[in-house]
């Protein structure tokens, strides 16, 4: 999603009514890769209910330990992408300015890949 092309909100002095600012409204937009990656998990979460209800109806010692070793498969499968969705939650917020990066980060990153110019010093 381009930041372009959401609505913004006004910020308004109190006193003179004047428009001073505003500030995007879009902190529930969801980015593609976000969509992509919750429709993955949906998927799983989906085989995982199916799954329950199956051990729910299973008597088999040997059913349920087949199912409940599906069930720690799907599990092992949506933990990465959870923290997935959650980096491109993050990354989203922080491109339309609804998160901010640690000082200690940018610090880093601008000494390390930009070193002080001769006019500088």
């Amino acid at each position: 999603m381009k930041p372009g092309h959401f609505p913004t909100i006004p910020i308004v002095e109190s006193q003179s009514g004047r428009v001073v600012g505003s500030f995007c409204s879009t902190l529930d937009a969801v980015s593609e890769e976000e969509l992509a990656l919750m429709a993955q998990i949906r998927h799983l979460s989906s085989q995982a209910k199916d799954i329950k209800n199956q051990l729910k109806a299973t008597v088999s010692e040997e059913e349920r330990s087949r199912l409940q070793q599906r069930l720690q498969e799907l599990r092992s499968l949506a933990t990465p992408l959870q923290e997935q969705l959650k980096q491109a939650t993050h990354e989203k917020n922080v491109r339309l300015g609804h998160a901010t990066l640690p000082v200690d980060d940018l610090a880093s990153h601008s000494s390390h890949s930009h070193p002080p110019s001769k006019d500088r010093l």
